[in-house]
C-alpha cells in the first residue's frame, strides 16, 4: 500500500485515461468490523463492472482491468491493517491504493480521470493537523480533520520510546537507566544526575523529529503536542517543525484513546484555521471588484492551469464535471453530479492545478462559501 504524498496525487491527478474508476469506503481498525470492509469493496467492483459493461466494455477487457482489485480481496494482511478510510484507483494498467487517517463516504466514481476531492483534507490549509503524542515509553502520530483523527505509521527509522532511541548509545549506562520511570514523572533538571537524564530526553526526541521529518516535509500542518509538562518543552526547543501549536495537551497521552485526542486537539487548531480562513475570505470581498479575485469556475479553473491562482477556496460537498481545452484555456459542459464520458472533475483540476504550482487551497462547506458558486479564488496576477 502506497504513502499518498502531494506527489503521489499531483500524479493521480493528471492521468486521463477512460475508463479511470475512483472507490472510496469508510474502513475499520483491526479488532473492528473489519469483516465488513472487503463485502463492501467487492460491492462497489460490481456496480463498477455492471455500469463498464453496460457502456460495452467486452468481458475479456473487464477481467484484465479488474483483476488487480479482485485480487485484493484475497490479501487478508491487507484488510487487516487499514485505517479510517480507504481510496482505490483502477484504471488500465494501473492500480492504487491508499489507507486514509479519516472516515470517506461509500463513492463509485467511473470517468476518465481519477477524482481527487475526498482526499484533499489532507493537503488543504484548513482541518488537516497532526498530534504528536508522546512519552518516554511510547510514541504514536496522528492525522486530524475537523471530525475525525486516524493514528499513522511512523516512518521507519523513528525510535518509538527512549529505550529505543538510546540502546546503541553507552549501552552500559543504558542499562542502568532503564529503570521505568513513570510517564508523568516530574522532571526539574538539578543536580548532575538530573542533567545527565535531560541530556538523554533531548537526544531521544531530536531522533524522533529527525524520523518525522519526512511525513511533515510532505504535508506541513498544525502540530498538537501530547505529553507530561516537562517533555513539550524539550521536545519545542529541539524541533526543527515551524507549525507546532502554542498549546498542548497535558497529562499521560498513554491513557488517551485517539478520539479523547481528537477531542483535545481540535479546540488548539480550530481558532488557527478559522483566522486563516477567514482572512482568505476577507481579501476575496476586499478584491471581489477586482480582476484580481473570482467566483468564475471557467476563470478560476483557466487561471489554476496558467499559474495565477494564489489562494483557492472549494465547497467539499460540491461537484462539477465538465471539459477544459488547453490549448484554448475554454472550460465547458458543466453539470453537477455523476460524469458523462469524457468530462473532468473540474474543482479537482482546479485544485489540483493550485497545488502543483505553488498555490494554497482550502476547502469548506457550500454553506460556508460567502457566494453561490461552488469556488472562489484569488490571483497572483
Amino acid at each position: 500500500m502506497q504513502s499518498l504524498t502531494l506527489e503521489e496525487l499531483r500524479l493521480l491527478a493528471q492521468r486521463t485515461q477512460r475508463p479511470s474508476l475512483s472507490i472510496f469506503l469508510p474502513t475499520h481498525r483491526a479488532g473492528q468490523n473489519t469483516d465488513q470492509d472487503p463485502i463492501r469493496f467487492k460491492n462497489l467492483l460490481q456496480e463498477a463492472e455492471r455500469r463498464l459493461s453496460d457502456e460495452g466494455m467486452k468481458p475479456r477487457e473487464l477481467e484484465k482491468l479488474f483483476q488487480p482489485a479482485w485480487a485484493l480481496l484475497d490479501d487478508s494482511f491487507f484488510w487487516r491493517h487499514l485505517y479510517e478510510g480507504l481510496a482505490v484507483y483502477l484504471a488500465p494498467d494501473d492500480f492504487h491504493t491508499y489507507r486514509l487517517p479519516f472516515r470517506l463516504e461509500e463513492q463509485l466514481v467511473v470517468a476518465r480521470s481519477y477524482y481527487v476531492k475526498p482526499v484533499l483534507p489532507l493537503f488543504t490549509n484548513n482541518g488537516h493537523y497532526y498530534v504528536l503524542a508522546l512519552s518516554l515509553n511510547e510514541v504514536r502520530l496522528f492525522e486530524g480533520t475537523r471530525d475525525s483523527v486516524g493514528q499513522i505509521d511512523l516512518p521507519d527509522g523513528t525510535p518509538r520510546s527512549l529505550d529505543e532511541a538510546l540502546q546503541f548509545d553507552d549501552p552500559e549506562k543504558q542499562l542502568q537507566f532503564r529503570t521505568p520511570t513513570p510517564a508523568g514523572a516530574m522532571f526539574h533538571g538539578h543536580g548532575p544526575g538530573d542533567e545527565d537524564r535531560k541530556e538523554r530526553i533531548e537526544r531521544y526526541l531530536n531522533r524522533l523529529d529527525a524520523g518525522l521529518r519526512p511525513v511533515f516535509r510532505e504535508q506541513p500542518a498544525p502540530l498538537v503536542l501530547a505529553g507530561v509538562d516537562y517533555l513539550l518543552p524539550i521536545y519545542r526547543r529541539v524541533s526543527e517543525y515551524a507549525h507546532i501549536v502554542p498549546d498542548g495537551i497535558l497529562g499521560n497521552p498513554e491513557m488517551l484513546r485517539p478520539e479523547e485526542l481528537q477531542a483535545r486537539a481540535w479546540p488548539l487548531v480550530e481558532p488557527h484555521f478559522r483566522r486563516e480562513v477567514g482572512e482568505v475570505l476577507g481579501a476575496y470581498q476586499q478584491l471581489s471588484n477586482t480582476d484580481k479575485a473570482t467566483d468564475h469556475l471557467e476563470a478560476i479553473v483557466a487561471g489554476a492551469f496558467h499559474g495565477r491562482v494564489d489562494k483557492l477556496v472549494l465547497a467539499a460537498d460540491s461537484q462539477v464535471w465538465g471539459t477544459f481545452e488547453d490549448e484554448t484555456g475554454r472550460v465547458a459542459h458543466f453539470q453537477a453530479g455523476q460524469s458523462r464520458e469524457d468530462d473532468l472533475p473540474l474543482l479537482d483540476f482546479a485544485a489540483m492545478e493550485t497545488l502543483a504550482k505553488g498555490g494554497t487551497v482550502y476547502a469548506i462547506t457550500q454553506s460556508e462559501m460567502p457566494v453561490a458558486a461552488p469556488a472562489l479564488a484569488i490571483f497572483r496576477y
